[in-house]
């Protein structure tokens, strides 16, 4: 169903709403089922600085599937890095 299907929907309902508000509202409830089923993928890229081991990360980056330097894929920490690293 086209989003233009889905306005005529909703104007048959709520005639007195405007396609400008009813497209606004459908976009918000598109992005909030893509965050909360995980359908959304994105790719982030940083340049690596010698001796940094800790980066920060777009805050809108809900997981982190793999990592690769190089194209080389970079296994998961799965321990609590070194206290020293958190510095």
């Amino acid at each position: 169903m086209t989003q233009k299907e889905l306005i005529e929907i909703i104007q048959q309902h709520f005639p007195d709403q405007g396609e400008s508000i009813i497209r606004s509202s459908l976009n918000r409830a598109l992005s909030d089922f893509t965050a909360k089923t995980a359908i959304t993928d994105a790719v982030a890229t940083d340049t690596i600085v010698k001796d940094k081991r800790m980066y920060d990360l777009d805050p809108g980056m809900l997981t982190i599937k793999r990592v690769e330097i190089d194209s080389v894929q970079i296994p998961r920490l799965v321990t609590p890095p070194v206290k020293g690293d958190l510095d």
